[in-house]
């Protein structure tokens, strides 16, 4: 099977470039533009670079029926090309004429203002040449590492959204373009092998560090290919390349499959890649380090990438309606369309799982301060012993003997629960070019669980029965105030263990209160003396205790003081098999054409021990 660079000359690509109105003719409705050039650009499969020479560019098919679209999209045409050359700058010129319909006109309006300042040129590739790094082309022009594309066809051109290249679009000329070309079409200089070099080498550096992630997904997939398994539990797990061969090795034990693991790299991997990050940033997602070849998906419309895929893999979308492009590729049938089913999926998920990530780990949320982190490795009760469940050292006998002791604390239960949602990817998102249901809605549901968390953490700490009661000696009265303070670290450090014989003497970290007094309890613990009263009375307290505030104590009056979590655990948020994050799965939907969503956690808020917590009720 060929991979998608062998491939190329199958596959219809694009390339997305800046525009400039200045030569835009209002009253004949015609813009004068740059539509290609030989820029490098950056593919999921290395440089490209679209060779401009003589008789390499194909443009009968721009001169004879040339049209003009919005956003590559066949069914809306926005007008035609008058006129097509290849200039001496080696860059591709049209003079393109827009039509007089509402949604022409509304388009050529934008232009012509400015404010749509994207050209794009859609075309087919007939021959190309691999240069490795430090190798030449034959005309002496061009140096690797790049794919050099020497015979291409121009299918149409576009008006888009985004731009890539600056060095082109509507009204660049020669005259301005010189400064811009005066070093591109010459060899480097030999003075500047040295610095070239150093350049190359930091940028295989942050290579490496791009690949990593990447890497990953695609040898994890390629493991789970070689077995007939579905990697996606693996990669959104977070789990390594090692972690998951270990997953499949028992997985084969159980099924007394013969072992035999070949991790590949992929080209399609490459591509899904720099798909999902190019959908990312286009969502408004930052991805810090896109794929290769990101940014010529930056101007995609989900529309447009089920034509590429279903093109990729064998498909004839150029003969499908919008109906039949989408049960190609949402319906999971067989053949080609199968393949394309699986993609997409792939690439819509992993766009999703960076949203859904992306809320997870911004919202707002406290409970992590004062709570402490398990992990269950199912959903069956596990115990945990606390600080006080072990009694006091005794004396050895003269013997060495050994004496035993009676607890009267074993621990506590911890329990681990499922918590989940789901939404769907309709027809109707796709078609009308929705991101919110994919990007923003994950990032709601992950902001979501992470405030679930956040919920059951308080509601524990402040609904929860079994904490403070009379014979705990844990609570009290008394408003915000050095005195108050005092009894309350003087009855948790007299807190004894189970058998009443021993202080455990703890001390408080966190004072913990709800938003109406944050402003109070800050300037409390900040100052150096007590507020209330002159400077002759220095505060005990001033930055011994981190504040922590709330809207989810909801009692305006209550404050609370926690030890360390690492000292004495009070309460334990558990995971199942350590896993903090949210997963999320995509799988066709077979009641509506589209793709569903389902977002789950495992966890549970428990409590671990009530000496770890002091409650003051206010006044």
């Amino acid at each position: 099977m060929m991979n998608s660079v062998e491939r190329l000359h199958e596959m219809t690509m694009t390339r997305e470039l800046a525009a400039r109105a200045d030569a835009v003719n209002e009253a004949e409705r015609t813009a004068e533009l740059t539509f290609s050039s030989e820029t490098p650009y950056k593919r999921w499969f290395g440089l490209e670079i679209l060779n401009h020479s003589e008789n390499s560019v194909d443009l009968t098919r721009l001169q004879e029926i040339g049209v003009l679209l919005f956003n590559h999209e066949p069914d809306h045409p926005i007008g035609r090309v008058e006129k097509v050359w290849i200039g001496d700058d080696f860059r591709g010129h049209a003079l393109v004429k827009f039509d007089t319909d509402e949604e022409s006109d509304r388009i050529f309006k934008k232009v012509s203002g400015g404010s749509l300042r994207g050209v794009s040129v859609g075309y087919r590739i007939k021959e190309y040449t691999k240069l490795k790094e430090g190798e030449t082309s034959k005309d002496g022009r061009f140096e690797g590492p790049a794919v050099i594309v020497s015979q291409w066809e121009p299918l149409e051109i576009s008006i888009v959204s985004v731009p890539a290249d600056a060095g082109v679009g509507v009204g660049r000329s020669i005259e301005d373009l010189k400064g811009m070309n005066k070093d591109m079409d010459k060899k480097p200089e030999m003075k500047n092998q040295t610095e070239m070099k150093k350049d190359m080498d930091v940028k295989k550096d942050i290579q490496n560090a791009i690949e990593q992630e990447r890497t990953r997904n695609a040898e994890i997939t390629k493991l789970c290919r070689s077995f007939e398994m579905s990697p996606d539990d693996y990669i959104e797990k977070g789990l390594t390349l090692e972690e998951a061969r270990a997953e499949v090795l028992k997985e084969l034990a159980k099924k007394s499959a013969p072992v035999s693991v070949n991790v590949l790299s992929d080209e399609s991997e490459k591509f899904r890649a720099a798909a999902a990050d190019g959908l990312a940033m286009r969502a408004g997602i930052e991805i810090s380090t896109p794929a290769d070849g990101a940014e010529s998906f930056r101007g995609v419309s989900l529309m447009r990438l089920a034509y590429d895929i279903c093109e990729r893999e064998g498909g004839k979308p150029s003969r499908m309606d919008n109906d039949t492009l989408l049960r190609s590729v949402f319906s999971g049938g067989s053949g080609a369309f199968s393949k394309c089913s699986r993609l997409e999926r792939l690439i819509l998920a992993n766009v999703g799982h960076k949203a859904l990530m992306k809320g997870y780990n911004e919202v707002p949320a406290t409970f992590q301060y004062w709570t402490s982190k398990g992990s269950n490795p199912d959903f069956k009760p596990s115990t945990r012993v606390g600080l006080g469940a072990a009694d006091e050292l005794l004396p050895m006998t003269e013997m060495g003997e050994f004496k035993s002791s009676e607890t009267t604390d074993m621990g506590q239960q911890t329990t681990v629960h499922t918590f989940g949602r789901e939404w769907t990817l309709t027809r109707k998102a796709i078609i009308n070019d929705d991101l919110s249901v994919l990007a923003r809605l994950p990032a709601a549901y992950g902001a979501a669980a992470r405030r679930t968390i956040n919920k059951q953490a308080y509601d524990l700490l402040t609904n929860g029965s079994g904490i403070f009661t009379s014979a705990h000696k844990n609570s009290g009265t008394g408003t915000l105030s050095i005195a108050s303070l005092k009894a309350a670290k003087a009855a948790m450090s007299k807190q004894k263990d189970p058998s009443g014989k021993m202080y455990l003497n703890i001390q408080p970290v966190y004072l913990i209160v709800p938003a109406e007094l944050e402003v109070e309890a800050a300037t409390l613990i900040a100052s150096a003396v007590d507020p209330t009263k002159n400077n002759a009375y220095p505060n005990p307290f001033a930055k011994r205790l981190t504040v922590v505030a709330d809207p989810n104590i909801e009692d305006p009056n209550a404050w609370y003081l926690a030890a360390a979590p690492g000292v004495l655990p009070g309460i334990e948020v558990t995971y199942l098999n350590g896993q903090e994050n949210p997963t999320m799965r995509t799988f066709t939907d077979t009641d509506v054409l589209g793709i569903k969503y389902q977002i789950y956690m495992d966890f549970g808020v428990n409590l671990l021990d009530y000496r770890a917590f002091y409650k003051s009720t206010g006044a």
